[in-house]
């Protein structure tokens, strides 16, 4: 009975290591494998990084805002950030980051206020995993930084005077509303919403919308103490005429 008993319990230990493969739960941080789990949930798909909860906690306690908030996955406009697709696999990138964990390490700290990364971490993984699913290989030319930098407040609010309100209501909502249309927490401190933008003068908001925040941008009004992070918009992802309409409808211009 002794010698029945043993085998019995290696035979049970046996199927037990057998089920330690892909259906144990742990899977790997690209999602693939892992069925287990509570209700076999298995391991997070690599998107959920990208535009889920999980992509908010690599910021600071608190932080709403998410890669998805500022990268487009299929290259729309309405987007302060390079799009994810066609990205992963440049020579460099934008900042001048020499690898994709440092691009991703510049927006998780720069812009969303997490602690930085590590190649091995889960997130980084799935990160990479992700943009490489949407990224065409061949596309390896970084892309540069082109900030509209004009000598001060003043003159932002030459070249932005007099744009249509009633045409800026709807660029307001594809650019901006994302972030300010109810206050999304980034990093640690909430963005100004809508009213709080309305106060300011055409210039300033036409200046902190082409130079605002880290990485350097070019900004070079010393009084600007507009509080950041705030990707800037440069004239090619958001047009001199939009930006226009967008002031004047914030202004009630």
């Amino acid at each position: 009975m002794a010698r029945q008993g043993w085998d019995t319990a290696a035979a049970l230990l046996a199927l037990a290591l057998a089920g330690c493969g892909d259906d144990s739960g742990t899977g790997n941080a690209a999602g693939q494998g892992g069925g287990g789990g509570e209700g076999g949930g298995g391991t997070i798909a690599p998107a959920a990084y990208y535009e889920g909860p999980e992509s908010a906690a690599l910021g600071a306690a608190g932080n709403e805002a998410r890669c998805s908030t500022c990268h487009s996955d299929d290259g729309a406009e309405g987007y302060s950030g390079n799009t994810f697709m066609d990205l992963a696999f440049h020579d460099s990138f934008k900042g001048g980051e020499a690898d994709l964990l440092g691009a991703v390490n510049a927006c998780v700290t720069g812009w969303m206020g997490g602690a930085a990364l590590t190649s091995d971490d889960e997130a980084f993984i799935a990160l990479r995993t992700f943009m490489e699913g949407i990224s065409d290989p061949g596309a390896t030319t970084s892309n540069p930084i082109a900030p509209e930098v004009l000598a001060d407040e003043a003159a932002y609010g030459a070249a932005y005077d007099g744009g249509d309100a009633v045409a800026g209501e709807a660029k307001y909502a594809t650019y901006c509303a994302r972030c300010h249309g109810g206050g999304l927490v980034v990093g640690p401190m909430a963005a100004p919403d809508t009213a709080t933008l309305g106060a300011l003068s055409i210039g300033r908001i036409a200046q902190q919308v082409r130079t605002s925040g880290p990485p350097p941008s070019g900004m070079n009004d010393a009084t600007d103490s507009t509080p950041g992070p705030m990707p800037f918009f440069e004239p090619s992802e958001l047009p001199a005429s939009d930006l226009a309409d967008i002031v004047a409808f914030l202004t009630g211009g």
